[in-house]
């Protein structure tokens, strides 16, 4: 017999069920992080995870991160990093960022099956874009700005303004996007950063300037999680299944609580 034997098979009705059990609703904006493989064999794989949670919010917005982690200047680039001679080739030959074909990259199977679908819109910045699927879509998705893309006027202070929810699916607090929204609305310094935008008439890439944070000061987020669910015990929900554990979050408890948290690291 293979050792490679499926013995545990999670449903899309059962992802339904718990997503109810933690206190998902039609209505809510929902900010998704997937780890498919934490619930052992999934029939469909993606498309199971995404049409549970689209049934679950049905009168919802759903969003997941779409980001673009290759569009950046191939200078910075440290795993690996860009011999120096052809750092300018890289630059010249790089494909610029296009929200129907850009490959999002680092997150899994599940955000890019998400994003290819075509009624969900994906926002236009460069480097972090946001696939957003149902109430309000279009609408979050243009507004994100070019500067601090995860700060005020993204689909993040979106989801923050509208008192919306985080899900893990089988994910913790390392891969939580929605606290970089705390980081970039404290007032921290910013750095140029580059992302490329277009090409010239001769075929060569453009590349656009514009200002974020730095967004990796701290490697604490997992801390973060678990002091902000000692502090605030009924403002998150977890329930496991089979092997896996799907949590929500209070997403605006857990930024005014982040917020504080940075402020006081930032200050030491």
């Amino acid at each position: 017999m293979s050792e490679n034997l499926i013995n545990t098979v999670t449903t899309k009705a059962e992802f339904q069920q718990a997503l109810k059990e933690v206190g998902i609703k039609a209505t809510d904006a929902c900010l998704v992080h997937t780890a498919m493989s934490k619930f052992n064999y999934v029939p469909g794989g993606p498309e199971t995870i995404v049409q549970a949670l689209e049934k679950t919010l049905s009168e919802g917005t759903l969003m997941m991160p779409s980001e673009v982690t290759t569009n950046c200047d191939p200078a910075t680039w440290e795993y690996p990093p860009v011999r120096k001679g052809l750092i300018q080739i890289v630059r010249d030959n790089m494909p610029p960022y296009n929200p129907a074909t850009s490959i999002t990259v680092g997150l899994g199977v599940t955000p890019e099956y998400f994003r290819r679908l075509p009624e969900v819109v994906r926002s236009n910045h460069p480097y972090l874009p946001i696939a957003i699927w149902g109430k309000n879509k279009e609408k979050i998705a243009k507004k994100q700005p070019l500067n601090i893309p995860y700060g005020v006027n993204s689909p993040l202070d979106y989801l923050y303004q509208n008192h919306g929810k985080i899900i893990f699916l089988g994910t913790d607090y390392e891969t939580c996007t929605m606290l970089h929204y705390a980081e970039s609305t404290i007032g921290r310094k910013t750095e140029t950063c580059l992302a490329a935008t277009d090409v010239d008439e001769n075929g060569k890439t453009i590349w656009a300037e514009y200002q974020n944070i730095d967004m990796d000061s701290y490697d604490d987020f997992n801390e973060l999680g678990a002091a902000f669910e000692k502090a605030h015990p009924n403002k998150w929900k977890a329930v496991k299944l089979n092997n896996g554990i799907i949590k929500v979050i209070d997403a605006h408890a857990l930024i005014d609580f982040a917020r504080e948290w940075f402020k006081q690291k930032d200050n030491q």
